[in-house]
This record gives structure tokens, C-alpha cells and sequence, in this order.
């Protein structure tokens, strides 16, 4: 019986500590988030990647039109596909350019 308890306290610290490191370990990876740029626009503030996402969007769409005009759309498999992808790395393109 005392042994059976023993391994019971065993496995209840080593649960405690998976939980302690848990709980230790969470705001180290997460101080990268302590400082994000941000705008204040009347008196709210907007993250910068909104804006980034923005550009993003409206560059693709430029794009777009550019792709659109040319002989290149016609070989396109998945327009959808395409044009998204190409928001987003445009916008982690400003990302980068404007916040790195």
C-alpha cells in the first residue's frame, strides 16, 4: 500500500512540474509580443500588420489587373490560389520593408 502511494506522489509532482514549466515557460516566448507597432488613429489604436494587409490586398489587386491584361492568366490552375498568395507575400513584403 505505501508503495502504491509513493508512485501515486510520484506521478502527481511530475504532472505539477509539466504544468510549472508550463506556466514559467508561456510569458518567455511570448515577451516577442510585448511590443507591436501600432497607430493611433482617433483615439484607437490599429496594429501595423492591418495596414500591411491592406497594401498587401491592394497591390495584388493591382496584380491582378496586370496578370489579367496578359496571356499569363489564361495558364493559371487556381486564380484564387494564385491571388492570395500573392496578397500575403506582398504584405509580409511591406512587413519586412516598413518594420524590419
Amino acid at each position: 500500500m505505501d508503495a502504491e502511494c509513493a508512485l501515486h506522489d510520484q506521478g502527481r509532482r511530475s504532472s505539477i512540474r509539466r504544468f510549472a514549466w508550463l506556466f514559467l515557460g508561456a510569458p518567455m516566448l511570448l515577451a516577442g509580443c510585448s511590443h507591436s507597432p501600432e497607430y493611433s488613429i482617433f483615439g484607437s489604436f490599429f496594429p501595423a500588420w492591418i495596414f500591411c494587409s491592406a497594401g498587401g490586398l491592394v497591390l495584388a489587386a493591382g496584380a491582378r489587373a496586370i496578370v489579367a491584361r496578359s496571356a499569363i492568366a489564361e495558364y493559371l490552375a487556381a486564380p484564387v490560389l494564385v491571388y492570395l498568395s500573392m496578397a500575403v507575400f506582398l504584405a509580409c513584403v511591406l512587413w519586412l520593408f516598413f518594420y524590419s
